[in-house]
């Protein structure tokens, strides 16, 4: 049998919430960064193309650890499978864009 699960607590729910603003916030951030200003204006002002390729895996990085931060946090909570499906397409493509920046980098 399988046991059922407590409904989270008003506190995990807040914290949920936030968490969920604040990854939203973050993933704003980043794609106005990598997709903005990283490919458009450094290259303005006269820094190279390979410095935009460092910055954006560091924040593949974060994006990625947050994901992960993100779904231990929901474990426990209804939202898991949803999040899950969700996190596994977000995680494929920023692999894929990752592996592509990396390679750009070691060539």
């Amino acid at each position: 049998m399988q046991a059922e699960r407590a409904a989270p607590s008003p506190e995990q729910i807040k914290g949920s919430d936030r968490s969920m603003a604040g990854y939203i916030v973050f993933v704003a951030i980043r794609c106005t960064l990598q997709y903005i200003v990283l490919p458009f204006v450094l290259p303005f002002i006269g820094l190279s193309g390979s410095i935009s390729l460092i910055i954006s895996v560091l924040i593949d990085i974060v994006a990625l650890s947050a994901i992960v931060y993100n779904i231990h946090r929901l474990w426990n909570t209804s939202w898991r499978w949803r999040y899950i499906a969700l996190s596994i397409l977000m995680l494929s493509i920023l692999a894929v864009f990752m592996i592509e920046d990396i390679r750009l980098l070691l060539a």
